[in-house]
C-alpha cells in the first residue's frame, strides 16, 4: 500500500520508475517510463502522451486506449476538448483536472464527451503540461473511469511533486531530437556541397564523409576510368596514404608535450597522390574546446586540380559555391563541360554517358540554376570571376560562345549575386588556409 504524508510522497516503491523516466532518451522510452510511473503512482485507466510537433505530426501522438483513427479524428478531438480553449487562457499551468475546467455535469452533455470520452469509458481526466521558455512543449494525459472516481487534492498534490521529473525528461528528449535535427540538416547541407570532407575518429574510424569525398576517394585508389564507371558510395575506402599521414599524426600527437602543436605553423599536412597530379588530401586536426574531454579528430578535404575526371575542382567564391550546391554530382560535371562549348555529343563521350542522358541533366541544370539555355548557363557560370582566369576552361570555345552571344558580357542577375552565405564565406575562408 502506498503512504503518504503533508508535502512529499514516502513511497519508496516509485525509486525505480523515476530512475528509469531519468534514463529516456527517445520518446518511445520516455512514454513507456511514463506510463509504468503513473500506473504504479496513482490508479488510472489510462494515459496518453502528445508532444508539441502533434500539430503537424500525428506520430507522436501516443495513447493506452482509443487509439485515433486518423489524422481527421485528432484534429477534431483538439476543437471539441475543453482542455485546448482553456490551455490557450491559461500559458503556463502546469497540472489541472479537468473537472477545474469545465463541471462534470456540463461534460457529460457535450458532443467532446459523447465521441472521445462515453466510447473507451473516460470520465475524469488529469492534464501534466509541458512548457520551455513560456512555450507549450507537449503534455501527459490522466484517464479515470467513473467507478475511479475524479482526482483528489492529495493525488493532485502527488502530481505537482512529480511534475520536475516529467519536465526534465521532456526537456531532455525535445532537445535530443532538435540537436538530431540540426546534425541530419548538417549532413544533408555537407553532402551536397562541392568540397570532398572526410571526419576520422581518433581511432581512425570514418565518422561521416560526403559525396564528393566518395568519389574522388575512388579516383584516388582505382584511377580515373574506375571512378568514371563505379558507383563511389559501393567503392569508396580512405586512401592509404590518407591514413598513414593521419597514423603519424596521431602518434606525433601522443609522443609530445601537452603544448606542442603537431602540425607547426602551417596547421595542416598536404598529401599528394603519386600519379595523378593536381589531386592532393589536407589533413587537419580538429581538437574541440567545448568539449575538452573528447579525444581530437582528423578532418580530411580533398580537391582535384588536375580534372582526371575530365573536370576541374575549381575554387569556389561564395557566388559559384551557391549555384554549385544545389546542382548533383553529375549534373555539375554535365555543366562544366557545358559551360565550356561542348556539344552534348562530346559531352556524353567524355562521361561515358548517352546523349538523351546529357540532354535530360541539362534540363535539369538549367531549371535549378533558372537559366534559359546553354549561353544563359555559360554566362551564369563564367561572370562569377574573370572567365580567362579559369582553370581547365577552353579560352577558344568561350570566346567563339562570346561572340555569338553578346548577353554573356552583361553582369551576374541580383538573385545570385545576393546568394553569398554564411556557410559559403566559412568554406571559402577554409580553403583560403590553404
Amino acid at each position: 500500500m502506498r503512504t503518504f504524508r503533508t508535502g512529499i510522497w514516502t513511497s519508496t516503491s516509485l525509486e525505480p520508475a523515476l530512475i528509469r523516466l531519468s534514463a529516456a532518451d527517445e520518446m518511445q522510452e520516455f512514454w513507456e517510463a511514463s506510463k509504468a510511473l503513473l500506473h504504479l503512482a496513482l490508479p488510472i485507466h489510462f494515459c496518453c502522451l502528445c508532444f508539441r510537433p502533434f500539430i503537424v505530426m500525428p506520430a507522436t501522438v501516443f495513447r493506452e486506449r482509443a487509439p485515433f483513427a486518423n489524422d481527421a479524428e485528432f484534429q477534431r478531438f483538439r476543437e471539441l476538448c475543453p482542455f485546448s480553449s482553456y490551455l490557450e487562457h491559461h500559458l503556463g499551468v502546469r497540472v489541472i483536472r479537468l473537472s477545474d475546467i469545465i463541471d462534470t455535469a456540463r461534460l457529460v452533455k457535450t458532443e467532446f464527451f459523447r465521441l472521445f470520452m462515453r466510447p473507451c469509458g473516460d470520465r475524469y481526466q488529469t492534464y501534466l503540461v509541458l512548457w520551455e521558455s513560456g512555450i507549450f512543449q507537449g503534455l501527459i494525459g490522466l484517464h479515470r473511469t467513473a467507478q475511479q472516481r475524479d482526482f483528489t487534492d492529495t493525488e493532485m498534490h502527488l502530481l505537482e511533486q512529480l511534475y520536475p521529473h516529467f519536465e526534465n525528461a521532456g526537456r531532455r528528449v525535445l532537445t535530443s531530437h532538435r540537436e538530431k535535427a540540426r546534425r541530419m540538416s548538417l549532413e544533408i547541407l555537407l553532402g551536397r556541397l562541392p568540397i570532398a570532407t572526410i571526419i576520422l575518429d581518433w581511432d581512425l574510424r570514418v565518422t561521416y564523409r560526403n559525396r564528393a569525398a566518395e568519389e574522388l576517394g575512388v579516383l584516388w585508389n582505382l584511377g580515373p576510368q574506375a571512378a568514371r564507371s563505379l558507383k563511389a558510395s559501393q567503392h569508396f575506402e580512405i586512401p592509404p596514404e590518407i591514413i598513414e599521414t593521419c597514423r603519424n599524426l596521431k602518434n606525433t600527437w601522443n609522443r609530445g608535450d601537452s603544448g606542442t602543436d603537431p602540425l607547426g605553423t602551417d596547421n595542416h599536412l598536404v598529401v599528394e597522390h603519386q600519379h595523378l597530379l593536381g589531386l592532393r588530401a589536407s589533413v587537419n586536426v580538429l581538437q574541440m574546446d567545448a568539449a575538452p574531454l573528447s579525444l581530437p579528430m582528423f578532418l580530411v578535404t580533398l580537391e582535384n586540380r588536375g580534372g582526371s575526371l575530365g573536370e576541374a575542382d575549381e575554387d569556389l567564391n561564395g557566388n559559384r559555391l551557391a549555384l554549385w550546391a544545389c546542382l548533383t554530382r553529375s549534373e555539375q560535371r554535365v555543366a562544366r563541360l557545358a559551360g565550356q562549348g561542348r556539344r552534348n555529343a562530346e559531352i556524353a563521350h567524355l562521361l561515358s554517358k548517352s546523349p538523351m542522358t546529357v540532354k535530360k541533366q541539362l534540363q535539369s541544370v538549367y531549371q535549378k540554376l533558372d537559366v534559359t539555355g546553354r549561353g544563359r548557363l555559360i554566362a551564369l557560370l563564367c561572370s562569377a570571376n574573370d572567365p580567362h582566369a579559369e582553370r581547365g576552361l577552353d579560352h577558344s570555345r568561350y570566346e567563339q560562345n562570346h561572340t555569338l552571344f553578346p548577353s554573356l558580357s552583361r553582369k551576374l542577375p541580383t538573385r545570385w549575386t545576393s546568394s553569398q552565405t554564411t556557410t559559403g564565406s566559412e568554406i571559402t575562408t577554409l580553403r583560403e588556409r590553404r
